[in-house]
């Protein structure tokens, strides 16, 4: 969505006068300054070939908000399981119907599927929000400490580098760190 101009004028200050202040309340372990984004649309369809569901995952971040932006559709609820550190998935889900127009705030670390779609179609607005005080804690795709590497501060992409992509970059000939940015 920043690619396509939406960042500067509209989802920046989103983040940062709602997200940030709503997940700094209701997920305040997980959020200490929402100070990056990535901000991307999904959609479901019920025919052939499209994608009708999400396989059970937990996202790059640590707030995500799913907000449903349209569509008419059956079926396709989100089934949350818990926070991954905490469960394996095999608890009984808790689901969520997203009508339109509606979206749910939760923790990046909360396990979650998207339900298949039994006939329509539905587009959801997906914003995984990131705070480099808590990232660089712990990286949230592999629980280790990180090493801090800046990037470019305009691709709203966060600010490390996760222990378990550094050791595929350091055993590269060359300048090792530079082969992330080209």
């Amino acid at each position: 969505m920043s690619e396509l101009g939406f960042g500067p004028g509209l989802l920046d200050q989103f983040v940062r006068e709602y997200v940030d202040v709503l997940g700094g309340c209701l997920l305040p372990n997980f959020s200490e300054g929402l100070d990056s984004y990535r901000a991307f649309t999904v959609l479901y369809e019920a025919k052939e070939d499209a994608d009708k569901d999400l396989p059970l995952h937990y996202d790059n971040s640590e707030v995500t908000l799913n907000i449903n932006i349209g569509g008419t559709w059956e079926g396709g609820q989100v089934a949350f399981y818990g926070l991954c550190t905490n469960s394996n998935g095999s608890e009984a889900p808790t689901e969520v119907v997203l009508k339109r127009g509606h979206g749910v705030l939760h923790a990046g670390l909360d396990l979650h599927k998207a339900l298949p779609i039994t006939s329509g179609r539905r587009h959801n607005l997906i914003m995984w929000c990131r705070s480099s005080q808590v990232r660089n804690d712990f990286c949230p795709m592999c629980f280790q400490q990180p090493v801090v590497v800046p990037t470019n501060e305009f691709s709203h992409q966060g600010f490390t580098v996760p222990p378990c992509t550094l050791g595929k970059i350091i055993g590269k000939e060359g300048n090792e760190l530079d082969d992330l940015y080209s």
